[in-house]
């Protein structure tokens, strides 16, 4: 073990199942789970920080380190082997991102640095290292290749020449898939959070109506995300819609909108609690809807209604597509190349509902259903987490799904 080595106090628990791990890389053959991208980093290893900002660090936005070394700084090892540990890897500044006061659940952490003049061991020594030492040096191991840079891949077939390294990005992505109950505690927390948000925005927009902006009530969400100690929003929409104000306009100067009496409001948040994320769609008017209005997103809201009763484990999500389209075409609803996809670290995760998808649901995944209706110049946004559960997919979310009109 180097120099730069660690071993912190923490035997932790795993943010993933040990044991599905252990089968997905049997079934993959692969011996070793060498993880590169943030995202992955972070959920092998419990430690966020270098995925999104917390307070005062700023891990997650460098690519360069203070020194000058380049990225990825980053690398997180799960051994298929039970008895050989996990390892975690960083640039010599940021190894304090895997302790324990930061969530982290890795004991041994490891930390590089190629300044010239330093002496100390670059990633590819300390990686080998790592690897060797769990006898591993002529294994099958697994790598993101759509992100692990060429350079990092060469140096480290040259370094060992009897390893073999094959794609490892889908496995990760099967392990995410399917949530334990840590992971599905912290994306319920993150829905409540946001549930909060949402009441007191409604609110906001209905006291003010003609005066509150789109900046003012988009300032609230972050400021009230900030108090409930989450990191800033990933995202978070909030659109003031009538015949000239439109969603999604780019040219629009959101921060100086108002919502207006007979707006229609589309609030869209990613809100993350402890590295996991929503994607949580509501809609609403500022008065009384029209019968259009009204009319088209009860037919919404009926078919996110029949769309959940398919998610069921063991269905494949290709078979799911086709039976929403022919939903879509009973209630006239135009059609649509997706209706939602999974949710957790990232906002976008597999599997993703489309008819291109080979994904078979599993119990424990989460799924989002996303539609999107168009009624002349306003569009509606309904965007619901749900647990495919035994019985079915059960929502996440406590708010009601209905138009809210703010009278």
């Amino acid at each position: 073990m180097t120099q730069a080595s660690q071993i912190l106090d923490r035997d932790g628990s795993t943010l993933y199942d040990p044991r599905r791990a252990q089968r997905l890389l049997a079934e993959a053959q692969i011996d070793l789970l060498l993880a590169s991208r943030r995202a992955n980093v972070a959920y092998l290893t419990d430690s966020f920080a270098i995925q999104y900002w917390q307070y005062p660090d700023v891990a997650n936005l460098l690519e360069v380190e203070d020194d000058g070394c380049p990225g990825p700084h980053y690398f997180a090892g799960l051994p298929r082997d039970t008895t050989a540990s996990p390892f975690a890897i960083a640039h010599e500044n940021r190894t304090y991102v895997y302790r324990q006061r930061g969530g982290g659940c890795v004991r041994d952490v490891r930390g590089w640095c190629e300044r010239p003049g330093t002496g100390g061991p670059g990633r590819i020594d300390v990686l080998a290292e790592a690897i060797r030492e769990r006898k591993l040096d002529a294994a099958t191991i697994g790598v993101e290749m759509n992100h692990l840079p060429a350079s990092t891949l060469h140096a480290l077939r040259d370094r060992l020449p009897r390893a073999r390294f094959v794609p490892a990005d889908q496995v990760l992505w099967q392990m995410r898939a399917v949530k334990t109950a840590e992971e599905l505690r912290r994306q319920q927390h993150a829905y409540r959070i946001t549930e909060k948000i949402y009441r007191q925005t409604l609110a906001s927009i209905r006291q003010r109506a003609g005066q509150v902006t789109v900046g003012e009530i988009r300032a609230m969400q972050m400021a009230m995300a900030t108090r409930a100690g989450c990191p800033p929003l990933l995202f978070g929409y909030a659109f003031a819609q009538s015949g000239k104000k439109r969603a999604w306009d780019m040219a629009a100067d959101w921060t100086q909108q108002t919502f207006d009496p007979g707006d229609a409001v589309l609030l869209d948040i990613g809100l993350i609690w402890r590295g996991y994320t929503t994607d949580f769609g509501r809609n609403a008017v500022l008065g009384r809807a029209s019968a259009e209005l009204r009319d088209v997103h009860a037919r919404m809201v009926e078919c996110r209604q029949q769309i959940a009763e398919l998610l069921r484990p063991g269905v494949r999500v290709a078979d799911v597509f086709s039976a929403a389209c022919e939903i879509r075409t009973r209630l006239k609803l135009p059609p649509r190349e997706g209706f939602g996809h999974s949710l957790g670290i990232e906002c976008h995760e597999y599997p993703i509902l489309n008819a291109a998808s080979d994904w078979v649901l599993e119990q424990g995944m989460t799924i989002v259903i996303e539609l999107v209706e168009r009624a002349g110049p306003v569009a509606f946004l309904l965007e619901d987490a749900g647990l495919v559960a035994a019985g079915g997919w059960e929502s996440m979310c406590q708010m009601g799904t209905e138009l809210i009109e703010l009278g």
